[in-house]
């Protein structure tokens, strides 16, 4: 919930930021030159920033559920055997 609204908080900054930089400016990237709006370069920097940072966390993301399903999964084993044995132990004479 923090982090949710911490980017909440973050993204309003950003887009204040670029509404109050709206003059023209021109883009040069090699051999194209493209000449736009600041709040237009702002707010896609942010966005590709945004996806780029998405892009990289997936690894560590897919790794974590990985590892939380196996723990799950050992746990679930974990709590058959339990059962089993205080079976057994209420089976005893």
């Amino acid at each position: 919930m923090t982090s949710l609204l911490l980017a909440l908080i973050l993204a309003i900054l950003i887009a204040v930021f670029a509404l109050q930089n709206t003059f023209p400016v021109t883009v040069q990237f090699l051999v194209w030159e493209y000449q736009t709006s600041l709040v237009l370069v702002i707010l896609t920097s942010t966005a590709i920033g945004a996806a780029l940072s998405g892009i990289a966390s997936l690894g560590a993301r897919w790794r974590h559920a990985r590892e939380t399903h196996a723990l799950i999964a050992s746990l679930e084993e974990e709590r058959k055997r339990i059962a089993e044995l205080e079976r057994r132990v209420r089976d005893m004479p």
